[in-house]
Order: C-alpha cells, then sequence, then structure tokens
C-alpha cells in the first residue's frame, strides 16, 4: 500500500486563521468543528498542535494583543516631546483604524471576547486571563499620565487611574460602535470629546 505525502502544516498560519476566527464569531460563536475546517486539520492534529478550545483561544488572543494592542500602546507611551493631546489623538485614531478595517473582522478582538466575558459560554480562565491583560492596560496608562502630571505637561487634577479607565472605557465603546458599522468619521468625533474631558486640549500647541 503507498503512503500518501504528509500535508505540510504551517502552525503559525494556523493560528492567525484561528484569531481571525475568533475574532469574527467570539469565543462561544466558534466551534471546534468550525476550527478544523477553517485551518485544514482533523480534531487529533488540532488537540496535538494547540491543545483544547480554551488553549487555542489563548494563543490566538495573545497573538492580537502583541500584533495590533500592543504596538499602539508603546507607540503612545513612549517618551516623546510632542504634547499628550497630540498622541492621545494619534493613538485613538489608530485605533479607529484598526477597528474599521475592512480587510479585517470589524472591531477588536479583546473588546469582543470581554462582552462574552463572565457568561456561561466562556471559561472562567479566559474571563481570567481577559481581566489580566485589561489591568495591564491599565497600568500602562496609569503610569503614563502619572508621569505627565509630574512633568507639569497635564493640567487636570484627576487621579491618573481614573483617566486610564476613561480612556479604555471610550475605546471599548469605540470597538462596539465599529463592529456595528459606524462610519469612522463618526468614530473620530469622539476623540475630540475625550481630549476635551480629559482636559488635554490645554496642552495641545500642534
Amino acid at each position: 500500500m503507498s503512503v500518501g505525502r504528509k500535508r505540510s502544516f504551517d502552525k503559525s498560519e494556523a493560528l492567525d486563521k484561528a484569531m481571525r476566527l475568533f475574532w469574527e464569531n467570539g469565543y462561544s460563536g466558534t466551534s471546534v468543528s468550525d476550527l478544523t475546517e477553517q485551518l485544514g486539520i482533523n480534531k487529533p492534529s488540532l488537540y496535538a498542535a494547540f491543545g483544547n478550545k480554551e488553549q487555542l483561544f489563548q494563543s490566538a488572543l495573545e497573538r492580537y494583543m502583541a500584533r495590533y494592542a500592543a504596538p499602539l500602546l508603546e507607540q503612545l507611551t513612549t517618551p516623546d516631546e510632542k504634547p499628550l493631546a497630540q498622541r492621545v489623538r494619534h493613538y485613538m485614531n489608530n485605533i479607529i483604524e484598526l477597528v474599521s478595517d475592512t480587510s479585517s473582522p470589524k472591531g477588536c478582538l479583546y473588546v469582543k471576547s470581554s462582552c462574552e466575558a463572565g457568561g456561561t459560554g466562556i471559561p472562567e480562565e479566559i474571563t481570567q486571563s481577559l481581566q489580566n491583560m485589561g489591568l495591564a492596560s491599565q497600568q500602562v496608562l496609569t503610569t503614563l499620565f502619572e508621569q505627565e502630571q509630574r512633568q507639569g505637561r497635564l493640567s487636570t487634577t484627576a487621579e491618573p487611574k481614573v483617566l486610564a479607565d476613561y480612556l479604555m472605557s471610550v475605546l471599548y465603546g469605540i470597538s462596539v460602535l465599529a463592529r456595528q458599522g459606524r462610519p469612522k468619521q463618526e468614530l473620530s468625533t469622539i476623540v475630540e470629546m475625550t481630549i476635551k474631558t480629559l482636559s488635554l486640549q490645554s496642552a495641545d500647541t500642534a
């Protein structure tokens, strides 16, 4: 009996496909059968490569954060002489471009998954992971606002943590609106309102 040629399997490419599927349908809306069909492998091969569905989702979420979220946040928080308002505006507009990109599923995988968290369809371990990721982003933003206040570059006296929470809440809302199909022009108006609400406008000399 002749042995058929073994199909090549690109694990990185398969993870990208899984990430996109979760991004489009969410954790609960993506079945193992959906994953095997999209990745072009059978269940034993999927389990051997990635573990169970929960582990695959965790890997996909980590890739999403590393590829899309982390670089934008790093760009915002890297020391820069530009006024904070200008940097926040650039950051938020980049987020809008990401969540509105027609070549990818609309919205944000992290936000979409967070909306599922706490329900019966998503494991507690994933909920905890999402919380940890959110807290990590919150801490990065809090540190940024603390530094700006110490340097006298931030006019508001609000607690840095409150500013970070507010900015994150607005960005979550923008992601949801983008997924609903709101045009980028409408989402961009939220950016200027956010800058004014955070009292960043007075620092913007651009």
